[in-house]
């Protein structure tokens, strides 16, 4: 099962009526983020099962974000050491 993220609703409906229409099982719920307080500001959840090639490719069609892999992020590059003037 796959997770994509939405800040709109309007936007994860349309996902899910593409992705109903070829056949997959889909779940919409708010979900708060780390530091939101508003019910309005919320972000929107869409679970997917299966999440293949073409679950993906409807995502970019219709916006929506999905979670970074699970690799460690590259070493950031060194930071000065004094300040520059």
């Amino acid at each position: 099962m796959g997770e994509v993220y939405f800040d709109e609703d309007g936007d994860a409906d349309e996902l899910v009526s593409a992705l109903e229409a070829e056949g997959y099982a889909t779940t919409l719920r708010r979900e708060a983020f780390a530091g939101e307080e508003d019910w309005d500001d919320r972000g929107w959840v869409l679970a997917v099962e299966p999440f293949d090639a073409r679950a993906a490719e409807l995502v970019d069609v219709h916006g929506g974000w999905l979670t970074g892999d699970s690799r460690p992020a590259p070493e950031p590059p060194p930071l000065p050491q004094q300040p520059r003037r």
